[in-house]
């Protein structure tokens, strides 16, 4: 009977240690969504050995291995090329819970899909990995640029203004705010759509015009102060989001003024206009005066 008792315990030790044995697996991988291929990235995975003996860990690209970490073996790290990326000169560590890879891209190649694959020693020699896609795009490097916009309007008066956003691989689109309403229906003009090759991409650039008259409550409402912003978006990833704001003051459109200005302007012109008869007339007379003055002397020679 007591040896049913330890052959019990015994199975039940045994199934636990089989347990923590087979729990090897990856925790982690940190791979970007998308980069732009001017930058270099960082790649990293967490693992959990529960008691296995790490024997490597390997980074694949496309199913393509590029760089491996045994740390029972000589050397520890190796490389091997891959199409699209290199792994950077002594920009890599691992250990027995994680591994991290520094990468320098090649452009549109460096497009694909990562894998860490984490094995233990023997006798196991169990397996875990984990994989995530990174695209890697010609970005926008700048903010949208809003062109012919000044720095003081009038109420009443017709506004023009354009909005272009950086050269990406990406589509971009462009929004208008105006004191952080969209436009009005008819407001907007369709955009044009600019591209060139370059970098193994197709570059585009989105240009979009607004233009509206300064009346409204839209401007009453907000101490005569114009805000204009453009939105440059590219769809699926929020964090790509650039925008520039620009403000201008706005001073009252006034009628009385008007008219008075042009009251004042009035007399001043028939001042003008009588300066200018004056002159005239004095012109005349001393032209008729210097011919009697000739006349006389001629006279008196003969």
């Amino acid at each position: 009977m007591d040896y049913d008792w330890l052959l019990l315990l015994f199975f039940c030790l045994s199934l636990i240690d089989m347990q923590r044995i087979s729990a090897l697996f990856v925790t982690d991988i940190s791979v970007p969504e998308i980069v732009d291929f001017r930058d270099n990235v960082t790649l990293s995975c967490s693992y959990d050995m529960k008691g296995h003996t790490l024997n490597s860990v390997k980074w694949y690209k496309d199913r393509l291995e590029f760089f491996r970490y045994t740390p029972l073996m000589r050397p520890v790290y190796l490389k091997f090329p891959v199409a699209g990326i290199q792994v950077l000169d002594g920009k890599y560590f691992c250990n027995e819970s994680t591994c991290r890879v520094d990468l320098s891209l090649l452009g549109a190649k460096s497009t694909g899909t990562f894998k860490c694959e984490v094995s233990g020693d023997a006798p196991h020699f169990k397996l875990a990995a984990k994989e995530d896609n990174m695209t890697v795009a010609a970005l926008p490097q700048s903010d949208p640029l809003i062109e012919s916009f000044n720095s003081m309007y009038r109420m009443e008066e017709f506004l023009s203004a354009t909005c272009s956003s950086d050269y990406s691989s990406l589509p971009t689109k462009l929004s208008w705010y105006i004191n952080g309403e969209q436009p009005m229906l008819g407001e907007l003009q369709p955009s044009i759509d600019t591209s060139i090759p370059a970098h193994d991409y197709i570059l585009r650039r989105q240009r979009l015009q607004v233009h509206f008259y300064l009346q409204g409550q839209r401007f009453y409402q907000n101490g005569n102060v114009l805000k204009l912003k453009c939105v440059a978006e590219i769809e699926n990833y929020p964090e790509l989001r650039r925008e520039m704001t620009l403000s201008a003051a706005l001073t009252p459109f006034n009628d009385n003024l008007n008219n008075q200005m042009l009251k004042h302007s009035i007399p001043s012109a028939a001042a003008a206009q009588r300066n200018c008869l004056s002159t005239r007339t004095c012109l005349i007379s001393g032209f008729f005066a210097i011919i009697l003055l000739t006349t006389k002397c001629l006279q008196r020679q003969s």
